[in-house]
């Protein structure tokens, strides 16, 4: 947009561009340049629209008020109307409640048992918002922690307390039917014991959000573990504007099987030696209350070392023996107080890129041990399932699409018969050939009969699987088979997984699988060469 500043349909076109690619931060950047665009050029509706989005995005950005004073007199009085009540029940979740008034002339002390009921309040309030922020970064460990700790100290709360009973949803724990706690003998153990400090401030916590997604999504891109590494700590460290940023995958107290470090312009990279002493000092720094591992460089010879005055660490647990396996960390040269929201993004970005890793070196297995042709590099129909299973489970902890793709030569079983399982053989190995120069490195492609191809397409939505679809029916024209005849086409069916509260992973596999071969028999039916894409599934 840099040249055309005022070409309002270029902006549109950006807006649209980062919405459908879910990049909030961007999207949100182009919503208020669209909101100046329309009110500059008299478009008051175009305005009202973008204002609106901007409220759905980010409640909280002190500049909505701003906005909605440009529009006075200009938009619908019942569109302000509505998203001034809006922004004012934001408004009101997100303050304080007041001090108590003390009449003029008088000295009112307040009752102790107000008091205490004051705090308990706000001590249960503290502790929901702590664990709602833990299941928006899908820290689903520290949630249930935080709900054993309210359930202990308000034993029967959830019966009389909807968003605690939602809370036990989203983080699918529910307290044991005879196992509550009492409350602590003494009333004054709440009194003394301090309240935690509101910890996040919204604005931070859905930039971050946003954030984390985008970052998840450009680790999971990358096509080996150690490349992962490398875009996690450039990401984390550039976003925090950190002067270093440490990624590391090992069991405690042995040398780390990788490491990779982000270092701002002019600091050198770090010494082996000293990132190895810098990780075993962090490993025997007690946590603090959010579970991270912070260290002063007063406590650290390493740190002094490395030209930091402060680090922050997150220990990464294995997704699959869950047990230590790495360690994610920050530091700064200068002065710095540290945030929770800091504690919980590093833990996010942190957890997400060790299941990506392990993700990584699991397909890299399956194709080391299912390899059906090393001519081709497909997989053999064995390992079909379990792959959708795997990619399945990740798609949902990590909530991003997964797609499926089923090439076909259209009289496949005729055209096997006619010409002989040799000839046939040969022309689909060429076409696997040709296939794999099209696929990501994180795709998946199997044989999955003698005339159809497989494709699993994790991080893919149904539009960039049809995009694809179009790229296999082009690769596979331009292919000439073993035998005289006329020219081979092809068809592709496209699906993508559909996540119901109610599936499980064998679900969603379950219904992909037949929306995808119900596709092709669609493509059979219309006389084939076509690509056919379900958006639902089928009740």
């Amino acid at each position: 947009m840099g040249q055309y500043p005022k070409s309002i349909r270029l902006a549109e076109f950006w807006g649209a561009l980062y919405n459908e690619l879910n990049r909030e931060a961007k999207y949100f950047d182009a919503l208020v340049f669209l909101f100046d665009l329309y009110l500059a050029n008299d478009q008051i509706q175009g305005a009202s629209t973008s204002l609106e989005k901007l409220v759905d995005i980010d409640p909280y950005d002190s500049r909505n008020q701003q906005r909605m004073d440009l529009l006075q007199g200009k938009a619908d009085p019942d569109f302000l109307s509505r998203l001034r009540t809006q922004l004012s029940n934001v408004a009101t979740h997100a303050t304080q409640p007041p001090p108590q008034e003390k009449p003029h002339g008088k000295n009112v002390e307040i009752s102790p048992v107000i008091l205490e009921d004051v705090r308990a309040a706000q001590s249960l309030e503290d502790l929901l918002v702590q664990a709602e922020i833990f299941v928006q970064y899908s820290l689903q460990s520290k949630a249930v922690e935080r709900l054993q700790r309210i359930m202990e100290i308000f034993p029967g709360e959830e019966e009389r307390n909807e968003r605690l009973r939602g809370l036990f949803e989203a983080a699918h724990w529910w307290p044991p039917a005879d196992g509550k706690t009492s409350r602590p003998e003494s009333p004054q153990h709440l009194a003394e014991e301090p309240a935690p400090r509101p910890f996040v401030s919204a604005p931070e916590t859905l930039r971050d959000l946003a954030k984390i997604s985008e970052i998840n999504q450009n680790v999971f891109r990358q096509p080996s573990p150690r490349a992962m590494l490398s875009v996690a700590v450039n990401e984390v460290g550039s976003y925090l504007h950190a002067t270093r940023c440490l990624a590391v995958v090992g069991a405690p107290g042995q040398p780390p099987q990788m490491a990779s470090e982000f270092c701002i312009s002019g600091a050198e990279p770090s010494s082996g030696g000293n990132i190895v002493r810098l990780i075993g000092q962090i490993e025997h720094t007690p946590p603090d209350s959010m579970g991270g591992l912070p260290l002063d460089a007063a406590a650290a010879s390493s740190l002094t070392e490395m030209g930091l005055e402060t680090a922050l660490g997150v220990q990464l647990t294995d997704p699959e023996t869950q047990t230590p396996a790495g360690m994610l960390i920050v530091g700064f040269a200068g002065p710095h107080a540290w945030k929770p929201n800091e504690t919980y993004f590093l833990q996010s970005i942190g957890d997400q890129m060790l299941l990506c890793v392990h993700h990584t070196r699991l397909r890299s297995l399956v194709r080391t041990l299912a390899v059906a042709d090393e001519k081709t590099g497909l997989l053999a129909r064995s390992s079909y399932i379990d792959c959708l299973l795997q990619e399945s489970q990740r798609s949902r902890i990590q909530g991003v699409p997964l797609a499926l793709a089923l090439l076909q030569i259209d009289g496949g079983p005729d055209l096997l018969r006619q010409q002989g399982e040799a000839p046939f053989e040969r022309y689909m190995e060429q076409l696997g050939k040709a296939v794999q120069n099209i696929v990501r490195q994180t795709d998946l492609a199997v044989k999955y009969t003698s005339w159809a191809l497989a494709f699993i397409l994790p991080d893919t939505p149904l539009s960039g699987a049809r995009m694809l679809a179009e790229k296999l029916k082009k690769a596979a024209s331009g292919l000439r088979p073993p035998w005289e005849g006329a020219h081979l086409t092809t068809s592709v069916a496209v699906a993508e997984a559909v996540s119901r509260h109610e599936f499980d992973s064998e679900d969603i596999v379950t219904d992909l699988i037949n929306r995808a071969e119900d596709g092709l028999e669609e493509a059979r039916k219309r006389g084939g060469n076509e690509i056919i894409s379900f958006e639902m599934a089928k009740n």
